[in-house]
């Protein structure tokens, strides 16, 4: 009984973590992006390639 009910529970996780993949791997790419280029570490002006990854 108990095995059945987390087998079904993992399941649903890991459906639901696959769907939120596609959502969060930009997210993070975004927040990495702008914390490298950035005047604190010593980038005044970012670089063109940055461009694609920024939709701001």
């Amino acid at each position: 009984m108990l095995r059945s009910f987390a087998k079904e529970v993992y399941g649903k996780g890991f459906i639901l973590a696959m769907r939120a993949l596609p959502i969060i791997i930009p997210v993070l790419l975004i927040l990495h992006t702008n914390s490298t280029a950035s005047t604190m570490n010593g980038q005044p002006t970012p670089p063109d390639s940055i461009k694609k990854y920024r939709k701001f």
